[in-house]
C-alpha cells in the first residue's frame, strides 16, 4: 500500500513543459535518459545525461554501492554540475504513466535514488519517440 502512494505521489512532467523549460534556458534542470546507451546514441535531448538501465545498475543502486553522482560523471571526464537545489527529469523509452510504475524497476529505483538528493525530480511521461526530437530540441 505504501508503495503504491509513494508511486502516485511521484511529480511528473509532459513533453511540452520540459520543452518549454529547456527553450527558456533554465540552467539548473538536469536531464537524464535512463535508456540503453545505444538507444540514447541514436537519438536523445540536447545536453542530457545518459544512466543506462542495466540490470548490474540496477542492483549497485539497489545496494547503495553506487552513488548519483559516480552514474552522473561515470569517467569523472564530462563534469555534471550536481546541486541540491537542481531540478531534475527523467525520461525512459516508454513510460506513459508514473503510477503504473513498478516498485523495483530501474526508473522506480532511480527516481528514489535522486529525491533524495536532489530538490525537485520529476518523470517525464508519454513516450520519447522521434517526433519529440524537434519539440524537445533533440540530437537525433
Amino acid at each position: 500500500m505504501a508503495g503504491e502512494k509513494e508511486r502516485c505521489r511521484r511529480k511528473v512532467m509532459d513533453a511540452q513543459r520540459l520543452a518549454a523549460l529547456l527553450q527558456r534556458g533554465v540552467g539548473r534542470m538536469l536531464v537524464i535518459d535512463s535508456r540503453t546507451f545505444s538507444e540514447y546514441n541514436a537519438s536523445h535531448v540536447l545536453s542530457s545525461v545518459n544512466i543506462c538501465c542495466s540490470k548490474l545498475v540496477k542492483r549497485r543502486l539497489q545496494q547503495d554501492k553506487v552513488s548519483i553522482t559516480e552514474l552522473l560523471q561515470p569517467n569523472g571526464k564530462a563534469k555534471v554540475n550536481l546541486c541540491r537545489k537542481q531540478e531534475v527529469v527523467v525520461y525512459d523509452q516508454s513510460t506513459k504513466d508514473a503510477s503504473l510504475l513498478s516498485k523495483d524497476s530501474f526508473v522506480s529505483i532511480l527516481l528514489g535514488k535522486l529525491e533524495g538528493s536532489f530538490h525537485q525530480v520529476s518523470l517525464l511521461t508519454g513516450l520519447f519517440l522521434p517526433h519529440d526530437v524537434t519539440s524537445l530540441g533533440a540530437c537525433p
